[in-house]
């Protein structure tokens, strides 16, 4: 069954443990409004409360994962009004600008966030795919931290999430270029973790093999992740202990031990 948000701008389908978030501008390329920003949202939190997926996969409708911020936000800004990018509000994990959150939100989801691109992702649009756990891109896909092309910085966490993938100098030479690249070259500096010719099919297939695995291990394996390089070492030590006495012995656990010794069962049987 899918679900749709509140402005009909992203859609949400959860099946067999995994949801598929999906925006829905084709025509637009599905470049952001505050809509979208509203409905990235809305698609997040609903997610945060639901225990039912084990993983989400973050894709773009029609030719392209996401072009940016619609034209009509920067013609907004041209008129000297406030960009919808920009809206204070509640603070939402770190963020309270709304840009920032529709892309910050996929970060506090307990499970992985794996996000399929293609066509284009271009300043927002690349911000959203590099604010998933892992990005699957398209060897053809045209990428740019494009903002500085319009006098601006990247906006929606680009500034701080993009140096903790591929390290500060080069975060500063896309940044300060706003140049365009390919998906390939993406692979290759690390702005994407996979480089596919299908990229949406491949994060659909990594997340329903993800999906399969035991929630509760996702869950601590992301957030001892994320804990790494910004904790002690003691404390991710620490933690690392505490996530295995809740794990072990857990019926998701048990789950996952019966069926490994199936899967080695049945290879050997095979002779493999």
């Amino acid at each position: 069954m899918t679900e749709t948000a509140a402005h009909g701008t992203v859609t949400l389908t959860i099946d067999n443990r995994l949801a598929h978030v999906q925006l829905q501008r084709p025509e637009k390329l599905n470049s952001l409004t505050k809509e979208t920003f509203e409905d990235l949202v809305e698609i997040g939190q609903r997610l945060r409360s639901n225990e039912s997926a084990a993983c989400v996969v973050i894709t773009g409708a029609g030719q392209a994962f996401c072009a940016g911020l619609d034209l009509k936000e920067f013609k907004t800004i041209q008129g000297g009004e406030e960009s919808s990018a920009v809206v204070l509000g509640e603070r939402l994990g770190a963020a309270r600008a709304l840009g920032q959150q529709s892309v910050h939100i996929w970060s506090l989801l307990e499970v992985p966030v794996i996000a399929g691109v293609h066509g284009v992702a271009m300043g927002g649009g690349l911000q959203l795919a590099i604010g998933a756990d892992v990005t699957v891109v398209a060897p053809d896909t045209k990428m740019s931290m494009m903002e500085i092309n319009w006098g601006i910085i990247p906006d929606l966490s680009g500034t701080q999430v993009l140096p903790r993938r591929v390290g500060a100098s080069k975060a500063k030479l896309l940044t300060f270029t706003g140049e365009v690249f390919s998906g390939r070259h993406a692979g290759e500096i690390g702005v994407a973790d996979e480089v596919h010719d299908d990229p949406v099919g491949r994060a659909l297939e990594l997340g329903r093999h993800i999906a399969n695995k035991s929630r509760p291990a996702l869950v601590w394996a992301k957030k001892l992740i994320d804990m790494a390089g910004n904790v002690e070492l003691s404390e991710g030590f620490d933690s690392e202990q505490r996530a295995l006495a809740e794990l072990v012995g857990a019926p998701e656990q048990l789950d996952a031990v019966n069926k490994q010794l199936a899967y080695l069962a049945e290879r050997k049987n095979k002779g493999v």
